[in-house]
């Protein structure tokens, strides 16, 4: 866990690597989600939200499916539980540019984009998940990926900010 190489990103006042975090997905088995749900302590998200249990962070990521960041304890009885820490890259996306920056590589209507809500899209061509953190925006992709995505942002910024 957390052993893959990270890329080494030009600093930038509004676009950052996120915190690392361990990350893993959940896919309960079929007719088990009252199970798990039970086993968890928690109504897991069926559909595009962000929810906090015990210190974690869960997202919907699809149907019987989700995302776990943080160390949390996760039945495998109930569901497939899949290591994907050194998989994905995310960057957080911060400041007031941050919409306006996001609204040129996102597919979707990113200034209405609730707290705790989630999104699966693409940003530049790559596939992404994005969710809200308080004011930052965290963007969510493959790790192969993560140089082109934050090169993708910092283009989208420079017209805004100056800066690329």
């Amino acid at each position: 866990m957390l052993d893959a190489v990270v890329p080494a990103f030009a600093p930038h006042p509004f676009i950052s690597l996120a915190a690392p975090r361990r990350i893993r997905s959940l896919a309960a088995y079929k007719s088990t989600l009252p199970a798990l749900e039970a086993a968890l302590g928690i109504k897991l998200p069926t559909g595009p939200k962000r929810v906090g249990h015990q210190g974690a962070e869960i997202l919907w990521n699809g149907p019987r499916q989700w995302l776990v960041m943080g160390e949390l304890d996760l039945p495998a009885e109930h569901a497939a539980v899949t290591e994907q820490t050194d998989g994905l890259c995310l960057l957080t996306l911060s400041g007031p540019y941050a919409v306006e920056i996001l609204k040129k590589v996102l597919r979707i209507d990113i200034a209405r984009f609730a707290a705790d809500e989630v999104a699966i899209t693409t940003a530049a061509h790559i596939s992404v998940r994005v969710w809200r953190e308080g004011e930052n925006f965290i963007l969510a992709c493959f790790r192969s990926f993560g140089e082109a995505l934050h090169h993708a942002l910092m283009q989208a910024s420079e017209t805004l900010t100056g800066r690329g």
